[in-house]
C-alpha cells in the first residue's frame, strides 16, 4: 500500500544518501550516533518490530519512536545497523529515490530478518520518494505485507508547512503517524479505514491528512 502526495517540493531539506565518499563523510556522524543503540539482527523472540536507518536519518527521531513502541504498544522494537541508501534506486532524472525497491533493499541488508515472518522491517530515510508503477509526483512511504512484512517511510516531506520552516516536533509526530498505521498493518493486521481521524485512515494524500489523523491504535495489548 503506498501513501502519497500530489504537489512536489524540488529542492527542499535535501540531504545526502551517503553513497558516495563525500556524502559519508557528511553522514558518518549521524549514523555513528546510531551505531551504539542498533544491533545486526532483529533480537526477540515472538513478533517484533526493527527499524532500518537508510542515508542520514535523525539519530534522535529514530530513537524517538522506539522509546515510544515500547512504552505505548510494550513492543518489542529495535534498530538495525545503519546503512548507506543504496544509490542503483535513486533516479538521477527525478532526483528520488524509488520507494518499492528502497523498502526491499532491507531483504539484501539483512536476509535472515526479511524472512523471519515474525519480524516486521521498517525501513527510515531522509530521501525523497517515488513510485514507479504509477505517475505520481512522490511518494510518503509504502508497505507490503508479502513475501515478507516491510515498509519505508520518507521524512523527507514530513516539515513542509509553516512557511517551510523545519519544526522537529512536526517531523517527529508527522514520521510516528505513518509508521503507526504501517505497525497496524503489517504487525497487528488492521484493516484500513475511510475515516480521516482513524490511525488506519487508506487514503492519505499529503502530510495535512497525516495532521488529522489521530493516535494510538485500538490494539488489546497496549
Amino acid at each position: 500500500m503506498a501513501i502519497f502526495a500530489g504537489d512536489a517540493f524540488e529542492g527542499l531539506f535535501e540531504l545526502p544518501p551517503c553513497s558516495t565518499d563525500d556524502e559519508r563523510e557528511v553522514c558518518r556522524d549521524a549514523q555513528a550516533e546510531l551505531i551504539a543503540d542498533s544491533q545486526p539482527t532483529c533480537e526477540g523472540v515472538g513478533d517484533r518490530v526493527c527499524f532500518v536507518p537508510l542515508g542520514q536519518v535523525d539519530p534522535d527521531l529514530v530513537r524517538g519512536l522506539v522509546e515510544y513502541y515500547r512504552e505505548e504498544y510494550g513492543l518489542q522494537i529495535g534498530i538495525l545497523t545503519p546503512s548507506e541508501a543504496p544509490w542503483q534506486y535513486i533516479s538521477p532524472d527525478r532526483d528520488q529515490a524509488e520507494g518499492a525497491a528502497m523498502a526491499e533493499y532491507a531483504k539484501e541488508l539483512f536476509p535472515d530478518d526479511y524472512a523471519d515472518p515474525k519480524v516486521t522491517l521498517i525501513a527510515l530515510t531522509p530521501l525523497d520518494l517515488y513510485t514507479a508503477e504509477r505517475d505520481w509526483r512522490f511518494l510518503l512511504g509504502t508497505a507490503n505485507e508479502e513475501p515478507a512484512p516491510h515498509a519505508i517511510v520518507s521524512t523527507y516531506r514530513m516539515h513542509l508547512g509553516s512557511w517551510g520552516l523545519v519544526d522537529d516536533d512536526l517531523v517527529e509526530e508527522r514520521t510516528r503517524k505513518l509508521v503507526t498505521k504501517y505497525i497496524g498493518q503489517l504487525q497487528y493486521g488492521l484493516p484500513p479505514e475511510d475515516d480521516p481521524s482513524s490511525p488506519m485512515f487508506d487514503n492519505i494524500l499529503s502530510v495535512d491528512d497525516l495532521d488529522h489523523m489521530e493516535e494510538p491504535l485500538r490494539v488489546a495489548n497496549r
